[in-house]
């Protein structure tokens, strides 16, 4: 009895010592995020921008989705906007595909199972998408941004 509370008591040791000296170190590599100059490191950090994400569930909208993002980054290569590719399919017409950005529909047709005007509707999509990028852009610069930044309206 008395080796066993002594393995526990020299257990408790350990892990109370172990404790103790990971509480003397700091949990940040650099300074803390409540000092200045943590928070001025923050406002450095930007978003990703520029992808297309893929929300699709069929082949036929996988193939939509892989034909409208080639003609895209070949088109746009500096596109800093993210844009998002929804397909809901159905039983008789095939899949509903639509774009948006930032939640705002962008751009939405039906492909029905014959596969042969695909790449029609992602000619018709990227012009629609360039049309809206254009005024949408042309929108934010001129909105009154007095007191608030473009990203906070």
């Amino acid at each position: 009895m008395n080796k066993s509370f002594l393995i526990v008591v020299l257990a408790a040791l350990l892990f109370a010592s172990i404790s103790l000296a990971n509480d003397s170190k700091p949990l940040e590599n650099g300074p803390p995020l409540e000092s200045r100059d943590g928070l001025e490191s923050l406002d450095s950090l930007t978003e990703i921008d520029g992808i297309i994400i893929d929300r699709t569930l069929t082949h036929l909208g996988e193939q939509f989705y892989s034909l409208f993002s080639q003609k895209m980054s070949d088109k746009f290569e500096n596109l800093a906007e993210n844009l998002t590719v929804k397909e809901r399919p159905t039983a008789l017409s095939g899949s509903i595909i639509s774009v948006y950005h930032r939640q705002n529909l962008i751009y939405r047709t039906a492909i029905s199972p014959g596969r042969s005007q695909i790449e029609q509707k992602v000619d018709d999509a990227i012009s629609a998408i360039s049309t809206y990028v254009v005024r949408w852009k042309i929108e934010r610069y001129l909105k009154d941004t007095f007191d608030v930044d473009h990203d906070e309206i």
